[in-house]
């Protein structure tokens, strides 16, 4: 038998306790890894910043023509112009559209509605641009109207119309800017729709105010509204959401029955193996071992010479063991000869 299958069974008689112990801890974590593989995907909590619901607002605009003139037809509807013309088409008509609705994934059946009111406003003022810095010069404000919505649903519109008579405007513009000094600055115009909101969304009390501006600026017998698109805001909230991992990889579930399965087959060996008296060592195996240990130990104690023939019919003498021969010839200072 291999040396080394001697001091594996002389180490497992001396810590056969510690031996099953480990190989009882090994079967435990191989059968939790192994339950938690195989029982579906581990479902976790985490904190989302998810949207509850949208609002959006656009203005449209149309001017028509009312004056005689070689290029449009008395009565033409201009529409969503980037510029008009006062002379042909002085008034400004216009809508200011809102609407809300629900985020993705929200529950339809507790949509809510809401309530409140959509205020738009005229404001004339004039500016001076200076070092990337406007600076306002004078400033007034006119209510153009206001319009109350009640029980709004989820993808329902709200429409105010409102209307500026441009030359109005410019005339306006132009006395207040005499009454003031005539100071330097530039006549510009905003129409600004406010819109408050309270009642429910998404089963969530709310209480909202949101503000949309279309700049209009005229000058040299034009009015230019700005292209400002589609307004769209959206209002969050953080949620709760299980999320369910990934199941681990095959190499992972197989590692979990094999640390099962092992460290159990290991146990039982070592317990048969006892019962049958496999692991337990002969006398002459002990002192093969002992030897072993000692020439490892007191190798540099002994020398190779090959001795002549006469020398073997001297008289003899024992030593217990080849440990006890070194401990006699380190005594009287000599080494021994293999």
């Amino acid at each position: 038998m291999s040396n080394w299958s001697l001091r594996l069974r002389a180490l497992c008689t001396r810590q056969f306790t510690v031996a099953i112990a480990v190989c009882l801890l090994l079967a435990l974590a191989g059968g939790w890894t192994t339950y938690t593989t195989h029982t579906g995907p581990e479902v976790t909590t985490e904190q989302r910043t998810v949207t509850v619901w949208e609002t959006t607002g656009q203005f449209a605009h149309t001017a028509t023509v009312t004056e005689s003139n070689a290029v449009y037809p008395t009565g033409t509807t201009l529409s969503n112009r980037s510029i008009y013309l006062t002379a042909i088409a002085p008034q400004l008509d216009g809508t200011y559209r809102f609407e809300y609705g629900l985020a993705d994934g929200q529950d339809r059946a507790e949509s809510g509605a809401l309530n409140g009111t959509v205020s738009l406003a005229f404001v004339l003022r004039s500016t001076e641009d200076r070092s990337d810095t406007t600076t306002v010069i004078w400033q007034t404000t006119r209510p153009l109207t206001t319009t109350t919505v009640e029980s709004v649903e989820p993808g329902e519109s709200v429409r105010v119309p409102f209307r500026l008579d441009m030359n109005d405007t410019t005339s306006r513009s132009a006395r207040i800017d005499e009454q003031l000094g005539n100071p330097p600055g530039q006549p510009t115009g905003v129409v600004r729709a406010t819109v408050r909101l309270r009642g429910t969304v998404g089963g969530d009390q709310v209480e909202e105010t949101t503000t949309h501006t279309l700049p209009l600026d005229f000058d040299s017998g034009t009015y230019r509204p700005a292209s400002v698109g589609t307004y769209r805001e959206a209002y969050n909230t953080t949620q709760t959401v299980t999320v369910e991992q990934p199941p681990p990889p095959l190499s992972q579930r197989a590692g979990g029955v094999a640390l099962l399965v092992v460290p159990l087959g290991l146990l039982v060996g070592l317990v048969t193996a006892r019962q049958r008296d496999v692991l337990e060592l002969t006398t002459a195996e002990r002192e093969q071992l002992a030897y072993e240990e000692d020439r490892r130990d007191f190798d540099e104690w002994i020398s190779p010479i090959r001795l002549p023939e006469a020398a073997f019919d001297l008289p003899r003498a024992e030593a217990t063991s080849l440990g006890a021969l070194v401990d006699f010839a380190i005594d009287t200072d000599n080494s021994v000869v293999d």
